[in-house]
Formats: structure tokens, sequence, C-alpha cells
């Protein structure tokens, strides 16, 4: 997002995870009772779609996730989804509320309400009717602190919701908040279901969700594979959606996802590595479908952890020191760009004019040398007592991410700094980076469609509170966040970010890398596929799909 109100959602940091080993290898066919098996050479077809999944999610309920929700998604729909164009299309929502259609009101008191009109005949899968009084329970749960959401973004600046009829839910802000708008990207939680239970400890919800979606949880094998089947009278029409059962096994290494492709054995990877795109461009029956992607692989920084990356010299000289070109040149042939800053070039909001840390070891050193760090006798930089040293994590079984992290360290190296690479899978290393147990670590945030960056970069906004890991504290730099936040104005607001994206490159708390330009290895028969450039993912429009 996310992501939307969590418009991070990651963002999926995009680490996640886990070995072959852990997962069971995913080597199997599915059983039936996952589906029904596939075997090589058995095509995709709208009985089942397998799906070669990087990573097993941590749960299925959207909004205690730190990683991408693309399994979910399919079952838990929002009230509004980013569509391909990045542009907000109503879902459980009637229509999107804005100023000109009365939606959105500013109170005289300073503060905002939103009136969101919910889509009439939505049920549950349960056949409970979907209403406000789930509205307000989601606000109410995430806020009264008895339990773990990933974030309580926004949500905290929302005082109370009225319910003045069954499909109205009034949205009372405390201050105005401008991207209101993904506030329910992630949906609602059933009331009904969940009132009065613990949420935490709620796990026949947390790992079978009740949805309005298309499809429902019929089986999560851990360690291999979660199968979804067809929900019947879908609210969108009894014949949706056409694909009934999808399978998503979890194959965290990238070469066994791609033969398993090959072979028949999974009919779809989303987020194909770069360096496979030639592999796969060939294959029969596959079609690769690509996206300029809403995101950006970089390296975070933790000033919390390194006291070393306190000082913006060390960050700037680090910056100065990563060839760029030629790891997109050599490494990711080409497939993506480089960039200076966490606003991608699809947004409205991007600012191109930033501080951009060219290739130069020369100034890199420089820095280094103002900043007290003095290169010992094995070339390695040490300030007093302290060696510049740390250890740089990625996630494992990506291959990609394997060797940009030790292209990194052999050109930090080069400027007096001790790198060591450390591989972790991915489901742990989201656990590592939300509690700050880390040095710097190489990842990627998938953004969501609004340009929101207080999450990653205010100072208020450090793990459990947000997602700013890299502990990055300026206070200029957390007024223009919040000051863009608050302005509802469109173009006032792009004019703050675009503030904070200069702010932001100045005080260099990440460096930066590459677009996330995204590839989709899918059936070349299958119809309704859009990719899609934010954190909603490939399967926003699941329900669209079709095998002809």
């Amino acid at each position: 997002m996310r992501s939307g109100g969590m418009r991070v959602r990651w963002m999926a940091c995009a680490l996640i995870g886990a070995t072959v080993a852990a997962c069971g290898g995913g080597g199997d066919a599915v059983p039936a009772s996952g589906g029904a098996a596939a075997s090589p050479g058995r095509g995709p077809s709208n009985e089942l779609l397998v799906i070669g999944y990087d990573r097993e999610p941590d749960t299925m309920n959207r909004y205690a996730t730190h990683i991408l929700e693309d399994i979910e998604s399919c079952v838990v729909e929002g009230l509004v989804v980013p569509d391909e164009r990045m542009h907000a299309v109503p879902v459980l929502a009637a229509e999107i509320p804005t100023l000109a259609n009365g939606g959105v009101v500013r109170r005289k008191d300073g503060g905002m309400d939103v009136t969101w009109k919910l889509r009439p005949g939505v049920k549950w899968h349960d056949g409970t009717p979907h209403t406000s009084a789930d509205v307000q329970f989601t606000v109410n749960a995430i806020n009264k602190g008895d339990w773990k959401p990933e974030s309580v973004d926004g949500f905290d600046r929302i005082a109370s919701v009225d319910t003045p009829d069954s499909l109205t839910a009034v949205v009372h802000y405390r201050e105005p908040y401008a991207p209101y708008v993904w506030q329910f990207v992630r949906g609602t939680l059933p009331k009904h279901v969940l009132a009065g239970t613990s949420i935490d400890a709620a796990t026949e919800y947390n790992r079978a969700p009740l949805g309005t979606g298309p499809y429902k949880v019929a089986e999560w094998k851990t360690g291999e594979y979660i199968a979804l089947e067809r929900v019947p009278g879908y609210w969108r029409g009894d014949s949706l959606p056409a694909i009934k059962r999808l399978v998503f096994r979890f194959i965290a290494n990238t070469n066994t996802r791609i033969n398993q492709l090959k072979t028949g054995e999974v009919h779809l990877v989303a987020l194909v590595p770069w360096d496979k795109a030639r592999e796969l461009k060939d294959v029969a029956g596959v079609r690769l479908a690509r996206t300029i992607g809403n995101g950006y692989e970089h390296v975070s920084l933790n000033q919390g952890k390194v006291a070393a990356f306190k000082d913006v010299r060390v960050r700037q000289a680090l910056a100065h020191a990563v060839d760029r070109p030629l790891i997109v040149k050599s490494l990711l042939d080409g497939l993506v760009t480089e960039v200076n800053g966490p606003v991608q070039p699809l947004s409205p909001a991007y600012e191109p004019n930033v501080t951009a840390y060219a290739y130069d070891t020369t100034r890199a050193k420089a820095l280094l040398d103002q900043a007290g760090w003095k290169p010992g006798a094995d070339g390695i930089r040490t300030n007093g007592s302290q060696r510049l040293a740390f250890t740089l994590i990625a996630q494992s079984g990506f291959a990609i991410r394997e060797n940009v992290a030790q292209v990194l360290q052999q050109q930090w190296k080069a400027v007096g700094a001790d790198v060591q690479v450390q591989l972790v899978d991915g489901t742990a290393i989201s656990a590592l980076w939300f509690n700050g147990k880390f040095d710097a670590m190489l990842h990627w945030w998938q953004m969501g469609a609004d340009p929101e960056l207080t999450l990653f970069f205010a100072s208020d906004r450090i793990p459990p509170r947000g997602r700013n890991i890299n502990q990055v504290a300026d206070s200029a730099l957390t007024a223009l966040l919040y000051a863009s936040d608050r302005e509802i104005d469109e173009g006032k607001r792009v004019d703050l970010l675009k503030a904070v994206q200069r702010r932001v490159a100045e005080l260099a708390p990440e460096i930066p890398l590459y677009n996330t330009t995204k590839l989709d290895a899918v059936p070349a028969s299958l119809e309704g596929h859009t990719g899609n450039p934010t954190n909603a993912g490939p399967f926003w429009n699941v329900w669209a799909w079709r095998i002809k």
C-alpha cells in the first residue's frame, strides 16, 4: 500500500518467502484436497489454475500481514481498489466520496467527514449482508488497541464512525486526511464473526477469513500451498469467477519456480525475476506481461542500529559508491530504470529534480574522510575505535537480490566499508525489519496508488507505528509529511510531496536503486489479466480471469 490507507502494503517488502526445504519444496503435485492434481503437461483450465508463489503468507487477515496480500485479496475485498492506471475503482463502495459529490465535508472545527455509500446487495460468504456496521467495527477494532493490526496508519486520525443506515458509514476525522480514499482498501472485518473475540487469537478467521470476494479458502497446508475455491452467488454475477480453483504453491526458490512453469506443474508465476525474462520469452503457452511498477528497490540504512549511519555524509558516501548503471545493465538486463527516490514516475506527485547520487568513488571517499572515517591498514575505514562494518541482509532464494547484494558488498569495500551479506528467508526477514533487528537491508517497497510517504519517513512512524525502518528523524521532513497529509487540494498537496522528495534525497536515509518493473508469466490462454503497477498486485481483478 500497503498501500492505500496502508498504502504501502507492500509492500511488501520484498523479501518474503521460505526456503524450498522449509516449504517442502513445492515439488509434489497438489493433492485433490487442495483442488486437483497439477501434473506436468496438464494445462491451465477454468477448473484449476496453479500459481507458483514465492512466499507463504503469515496470515490471511489483510489487516494483520506485513507482506503483499495477493492471496488475501482474492477472498477479502476492499471498498475500493486501484486499477491499472492507479485510479480508485469502487468495489464494496457504491461510489468514491469527494468534495464535489458531497461525500467529503470539511468541518468548521478543523476536522473532516467522509461518507461512504456501500454497494447494496453484497453479502459475506456466509450470507450475512455487508453493512456499515462492519465499517464501524473495523475502525473500532483497529483503534481500540487490544490487538495488533499491521498498521494503524490513517485509522488513528479517525475520531468515530456513524452508521445512519445499513449502507451509509460516516467517518469523522480529527483533521483533514488527504489519502482517505484508500482508508478501506483492505476491506472490512465481519462484525458478526469477530465482535467480542480476540482478533490476535482468532486463528480460524486469520487462516480462512470470511470475505465478500470471488474465492474462499478451501485449504491451507502449511509450508506447501493455499487452495481457494470459487464462491457460489458472487455479487458480480453467478457466472463469476470463471476459474473454479486457484492453488498458490509456495516455491521460494526462483529456479524451481521457473522450471515448474516450464514443465506445466504451475501455470502462472507473478513477479518473475528479471534475469528470467529471456529464458521464458519463447516458452510455449506462456505470455510475459510487463507492467511498469509503482515501487522501487533500495537499501535501507538502519540509523537505530548502526551509529555510523547517523552521519548523513556516511549515507551519502555509500550512495555515491554504488554503480547503479552497471547493476542495471549487467545484472538486470536493462529491464529496470534507475530512480532517485520513493515516488515513482507513474505518480502525478513524482519529483525528478532531487539530489541524485551518481557513481563517484572519489566523492564517496572524500565524504567518509570528512566524517572522520580513515582507511586502516587493511583498507577498511575506522573512526576512533569503531570500524566501518555492517551486515546487509537480503532475501534468500531470490537470485537477483543475492547477486545485487554481492555487488554492493564489493563496491562498498572499494571505498573502505566491511560489509557482510546475510541471506534470510522472506518470512523471517519481515520480522527482522519490523523489529529493527538489521543493519542494512536490500529490498523493495511496492507502493500503493496514493503518494503518501508519512508512514515511511516521519520520525514518529518508526515500527511498530509505521514503516520508518531507516529510523530517520528530521523535524523539517516530518512537518512536510504531515502537512501533505492534511492538504486536500490536490495541486497544493503535490507541491508539498515534491518538497518531501527533495528533503528525503538530501537526507539519504536509504539508497534508491531502480524502479520495479513487474513481469508476470501467465498462460497465453488467460483472458482478463491486467497487470497492476501498485501493491494491489496482479490478482486485483481475478474475478474477471478466464481461460479461453
